[in-house]
């Protein structure tokens, strides 16, 4: 898995990469930080039914090529209930000439993990993809 780096102040009239990225769709609002001012990266998760805050080594970021796929467990598999995660895909973005935000528009993927497993022919887990929009802008940190 590729870690991002942490990032200092652009020089003026300077491109940076948004580490700040504040996404809504549906239900679901997803805060997502690339870095913080400890270094780790940050996330925040809420829908109806739950508030997640992830930090550090919680957070799971694969550059897949596309973007950067970040995800986040939202309930353990414990006691064999069945296991969420969630997922968003980062796209590259860009923000130029001192431009404070950019819109993102991308997706987020909440995957379901069967509990106990009965020896069946069966897909495992289960998706439901919601579409995300809000912003990426740079934070110094």
């Amino acid at each position: 898995m590729d870690q991002v780096e942490p990032t200092t102040q652009p020089a003026a009239g300077s491109s940076v990469a948004p580490n700040q990225f504040d996404l809504r769709g549906r239900d679901i609002q997803v805060s997502f930080s690339v870095t913080s001012f400890t270094g780790v990266p940050l996330m925040q998760y809420r829908d109806r039914r739950r508030q997640v805050n992830a930090r550090g080594d919680e957070i799971r970021q694969v550059d897949v090529g596309i973007g950067t796929l970040v995800t986040i467990e939202l309930q353990s598999n414990a006691a064999d209930a069945g296991g969420i995660l969630f997922s968003v895909l980062i796209p590259h973005a860009l923000l130029t000439k001192g431009d404070q935000s950019v819109k993102i528009h991308t997706l987020g993927i909440t995957t379901r993990t069967p509990g106990f497993i009965v020896p069946t022919t069966r897909q495992l887990e289960t998706y439901t993809e919601v579409d995300l929009t809000g912003e990426g802008t740079f934070v110094v940190s």
